[in-house]
């Protein structure tokens, strides 16, 4: 599959200055009970199977308005490289140390690869991946696909013994709620496990100029999000929030993606390569949405202004970074 193509060396865990509460350890280093996007019986509407267009791109119809990513080609290929990148970041399909995996649901599966790839791992798990959008790759016997809103009260007739969330930041606006639900269709001894990126996008060394296009992207995208209720910073929240909702063994494993070949170290300079590629494919897809919206842009202040950005994102000289953290926890 796709995902195996991106060709990055070793796991590059990072340390952190990140405070965290003394409960929470910092490491360093298709076809389910519901609505089923292939069942013959499921009576499926039409805004489930087809899409919107909106500023040259395609969107889902389905719960309209609920996911800020276009759903089409160009975009799906950027999301199949993210997850290869993913990948090689956590060095895993998943770090909880479950210990029994017979059901397993992946929250906003995309294209389904994790699903695939998790199924295909454990043949003993049957792994639901859940989405908006109609999306979704071939399946397993052991794994199938649903579309539907978990933002929404969930409906599942039996519990989990693992949830897993990859790249929804800025995907609900209720992550409290999240958590709460997913807590309640967790197994005792389940585990749920988020593995996200936390913007905004940083600078340590002063490096960024305030006046830059990218660090007023990086706020423009801030300022939207707060305005819209998808906020982008939740990432960083999530062990509070697990901890809230009664989840305990909460454990947050830092990593960070530097943007561009900056860093000195041979391994981060590769790494840095491959996230600006993903970043300059993401630019303008992750800013359409929100900047007109929420703020009022059009179509060609976007472009005009994402091509600006991305031209800062090829610059060596602004050593700037997302940091990246798996947080998971146990329902006792």
């Amino acid at each position: 599959m796709a995902q195996h193509e991106l060709e990055l060396d070793d796991d590059f865990l990072l340390e952190t200055d990140d405070e965290i509460p003394d409960n929470i350890t910092d490491v360093d280093s298709a076809l389910g009970d519901g609505m089923s996007i292939y069942s013959s019986t499921a009576s499926l509407r039409s805004s489930l199977i087809n899409h919107r267009d909106e500023n040259g791109r395609k969107y889902h119809a389905f719960k309209d308005g609920k996911y800020l990513l276009p759903t089409d080609d160009e975009e799906l290929q950027r999301q199949e490289y993210q997850y290869a990148l993913c990948l090689y970041t956590f060095g895993a399909l998943s770090l909880a140390p479950f210990t029994k995996a017979d059901r397993v649901l992946d929250v906003g599966c995309g294209q389904g690869h994790w699903v695939i790839d998790f199924a295909d791992s454990h043949p003993e798990s049957h792994v639901i991946g859940v989405d908006l959008a109609p999306v979704q790759c071939f399946a397993l016997p052991n794994a199938s696909f649903e579309i539907d809103d978990l933002e929404e009260q969930w409906t599942f007739t039996f519990k989990f013994d693992y949830i897993h969330s990859m790249m929804m930041t800025g995907a609900f606006r209720d992550w409290s709620r999240f958590y709460k639900q997913a807590f309640e269709f967790l197994n005792t001894d389940g585990w749920i496990e988020i593995q996200d990126i936390d913007f905004p996008l940083r600078c340590a060394d002063g490096s960024l100029p305030a006046d830059s296009a990218l660090q007023k992207w990086t706020d423009i995208m801030m300022e939207a999000s707060n305005i819209s209720g998808f906020l982008l910073n939740t990432c960083g929240q999530a062990a509070d929030l697990m901890r809230e909702a009664g989840f305990v063994d909460i454990v947050r494993v830092p990593y960070k993606w530097p943007l561009g070949r900056w860093p000195k170290n041979e391994k981060m300079k590769e790494l840095g390569s491959a996230v600006r590629d993903n970043f300059l494919g993401g630019a303008e897809t992750m800013s359409l949405a929100l900047f007109t919206r929420f703020l009022g842009w059009n179509l060609e202040e976007v472009k005009t202004f994402s091509e600006q950005v991305r031209n800062d994102m090829r610059l060596s000289s602004y050593h700037t970074y997302f940091d990246l953290y798996v947080t998971y926890g146990r329902k006792p």
